[in-house]
């Protein structure tokens, strides 16, 4: 633990020697000006519970300063309330002298410098890491003054104060050293252990104070209120020091190439990263993927495990093929095991909502999700299958969905989507249209036309696409993610992003495939009822509009036109709509 706090301290003051260096001025006036905001502030508190105290007495009291007794009280209680608020004024003053300080030397180290952007929003990363570390350095001299402050006014209380911190380092190095947990938890968030720690010190000074009032000799009563009120800032002030430092050195990487000439912007490799391809070399791979299978499938310790690496195009996702051997009759057996990285632990969830237990859809069978040092892991029988990268993509993607089609998904499965996800008839909305409709003025009056007609009939559409059944959509269809059994049947590899959308949703909208949307919905109504009664041309608008809204997330506004035109032929098949339908009938 110190060897990490003393480089975050030696990091700390090369940075602050660079801003001294380069900006001077700006630095001390922020530093200055944060230490009149913290102290004027203090003052600004402090002074009311005075004036509680003089409203409270027949006259001045005793423990106030002696120059206040010759005053007249109410004279008194006026001039200590204005003071507050010009305290309070002052405060306000010091502030904004502190934003305007930083932006103005974040910019002068920037244009030092002379380098081309480096990334989004740099000027505002360098404003607010300048702010923040004048304001660490400002807090801690405002620390130290509040030390000494109370070490001229209440040195016992300072000799607990001291005593205490020192007792919490020690605590915390031990803790580090025994505990893995506890040195993860103070690595990512310091401020709120320590702020623990500071709240747990306050509150032992506190019943310092009171024993020495009830035991022993106490100091007087203004001095232990004083007291009180520079501890509690001065233990917030340090609080915050500590998240400012653990915050800019988290992007000490970014820092340094905006800051320092000699340095370039390169990318940290985060602990995660580093933890999740540690879990894939040999030989943790082999412990944890036996312990997984053992678990999961029943593997014995005589049998031994061949792990290779499987292609299957996830980002952050291991996808490990384990060849299984040492059975009797040299019988072997094969799993895939997918590891998640951390920041893919939501896709993970979401394909196991929908794969634990269920066998209809076409997906290797999944036999458990486990975990493996925080990362997720979803185990799976493996049978024997073959690639399909030499077939065409839209036939097998169109396979796949018409088996979707004829799957009735599970009411509790539709009720949790529902209570997470907006269908898509509340996803399309004027507003999108009104984007739409701005790109095509700019092209011809034609489209113009087309997208006021489309927007005119829009309720209607959606209503009917609220009547749909719901689908199973799997938008991750390429044929690096399909695999195919001995008997020809399609599996798709990855389901971390799928959705409950009207059925349609996914299908292509080349027009030799909407074609095919009539037999493909009579095939699939023979394994399903409720789609008996679907109208073919609606089925046609569900693929016109979910296509429709993600070329509009994609900001393919002129392949969003010609979808336009696709929906407005659609329309013509329909029977004349007249009504109306109020713009919040499809929310819930």
């Amino acid at each position: 633990m110190l060897k990490n706090v003393l480089g975050v301290l030696r990091w700390s003051v090369s940075i602050g020697n660079k801003f001294f260096r380069v900006v001077p001025k700006e630095t001390l006036i922020i530093v200055v000006a944060t230490l009149i905001s913290q102290v004027a502030i203090v003052v600004a508190f402090l002074l009311p519970l005075k004036v509680l105290i003089l409203l409270g007495s027949s006259g001045v009291p005793h423990y106030f300063p002696e120059s206040f007794a010759n005053i007249e009280k109410d004279f008194l209680v006026i001039v200590l309330s204005c003071s507050s608020v010009v305290f309070y004024f002052t405060y306000l003053f010091a502030e904004k002298v502190v934003s305007l300080c930083s932006a103005r030397g974040a910019d002068l180290v920037l244009k030092r410098n002379n380098k081309i952007s480096l990334f989004d929003n740099q000027e505002d990363v360098a404003k607010r890491a300048y702010q923040r570390y004048s304001r660490s350095l400002a807090g801690s001299i405002f620390i130290l003054l509040v030390a000494l402050a109370v070490g001229w006014l209440y040195p016992d209380l300072l000799v607990v104060l001291v005593a205490y911190v020192l007792f919490v380092i020690i605590g915390f190095s031990a803790l580090c050293s025994k505990s893995v947990g506890f040195k993860l938890s103070l690595e990512n968030s310091p401020g709120k252990i320590t702020g623990s720690a500071f709240s747990v010190g306050f509150l032992l000074a506190f019943g310092f104070m009171v024993g020495q009032f009830l035991l022993g000799t106490p100091p007087g009563l203004l001095v232990a209120i004083v007291c009180l009120i520079l501890m509690r800032q001065g233990s917030s002030k340090a609080t915050g020091l500590v998240s400012d430092l653990k915050g800019l050195y988290s992007q000490r990487l970014k820092l340094n190439a905006l800051f320092f000439h000699g340095h370039v912007l390169i990318n940290e490799v985060r602990k995660n990263e580093v933890n999740f391809w540690t879990l894939l070399t040999s030989p943790r791979l082999e412990e944890w993927a036996k312990s997984v299978l053992t678990k999961t499938a029943g593997i014995k310790d005589e049998n031994f495990l061949r792990v290779f690496w499987l292609q299957r195009g996830g980002q952050d996702v291991a996808y490990l093929r384990v060849q299984v051997g040492g059975f009797k009759e040299n019988k072997s057996a094969e799993y895939l095991l997918k590891l998640y990285n951390v920041n893919r632990s939501s896709l993970a969830k979401h394909e196991s909502t929908l794969l634990i237990g269920n066998y209809s859809l076409p997906s290797l069978p999944m036999l458990a999700v486990e975990e493996v040092d925080g990362f997720h892991c979803h185990v799976f029988e493996f049978p024997t299958v073959k690639s399909v990268n030499d077939k065409n993509p839209v036939t097998e993607k169109t396979r796949i969905i018409e088996e979707l089609w004829a799957i009735e998904p599970d009411n509790t499965l539709v009720s949790q989507f529902k209570r997470s996800r907006p269908p898509i008839w509340q996803r399309i909305d004027h507003f999108m249209l009104q984007r739409i409709k701005t790109v095509a003025s700019l092209m011809d009056a034609e489209a113009f036309n087309r997208v006021e007609r489309l927007e005119l009939q829009l309720n209607m559409l959606l209503r009917r696409l609220s009547d749909l059944p719901l689908s199973i959509v799997n938008p991750d269809m390429g044929l690096d993610v399909m695999l195919e059994t001995e008997n020809g049947e399609l599996l798709l590899t990855n389901w971390g992003r799928w959705s409950l959308e009207p059925i349609g949703a996914n299908w292509s909208t080349q027009p030799k495939q909407l074609q095919l949307v009539s037999r493909a919905l009579e095939r699939a109504s023979c394994s399903r009822s409720s789609l008996l009664d679907v109208n073919a041309v609606d089925v046609r608008l569900s693929a016109m509009f979910y296509e429709l809204e993600k070329q509009y997330a994609r900001h393919n506004f002129v392949t969003a036109l010609t979808l336009v035109s696709q929906i407005l032929e659609c329309l013509d098949d329909l029977a004349p709509q007249t009504d109306d339908v109020p713009e919040n009938m499809f929310r819930e």
